[in-house]
C-alpha cells in the first residue's frame, strides 16, 4: 500500500495512471533490493569468514535487551506522534500475522534445508 507512507491527499490527487507507475515502481524497487540482498550476502559471508572473522550469534540476553529497548522507545515516540503511533501498531500487527505464518510455512523447510545441506 503505497499511500499509507505518502500524503494521502496527494495521493488520492493523482490519476490512476500516475498512481499505477508510482506503485509498479515501488515493487519494483522492493523486488529488487530484496533480491541484490540475497544475492550479494552469502558471498559477503564467505569472504569474511575465509579472513578468519568469526561469527557469532546474540545471545538471548542482548536480543531481549534490544526488543525492551526498541519497544520503550517506540511506545515513547508512539505517545508524542499520532501519526508514529498508527503507523508502528499496523506494522506490529502485520508482523506479527507474518511470522504466523512463517513460523508454519517457511521456518519448518529453512530449519530442515539448513540441517540437510552439505557440511564443509
Amino acid at each position: 500500500m503505497l499511500h499509507v507512507m505518502t500524503n494521502l491527499e496527494k495521493w488520492n490527487s493523482l490519476p490512476k495512471y500516475y498512481q499505477a507507475v508510482l506503485a509498479n515502481a515501488a515493487a519494483h524497487a522492493n523486488i529488487t533490493m530484496s533480491a541484490r540482498y540475497d544475492q550479494v550476502n552469502p558471498p559477503a559471508l564467505k569472504r569474511l569468514v575465509a579472513t578468519g572473522t568469526q561469527l557469532r550469534p546474540f545471545s538471548n540476553e542482548i536480543m531481549e535487551a534490544s526488543l525492551k529497548a526498541t519497544n520503550e522507545l517506540w511506545a515513547e515516540i508512539s505517545a508524542k506522534n499520532a501519526n508514529f503511533k498508527k503507523v508502528i501498531e499496523a506494522m506490529q500487527a502485520y508482523r506479527n500475522d507474518q511470522y504466523l505464518w512463517w513460523q508454519v510455512a517457511e521456518f519448518t523447510n529453512d530449519n530442515f534445508m539448513i540441517r540437510s545441506r552439505p557440511k564443509g
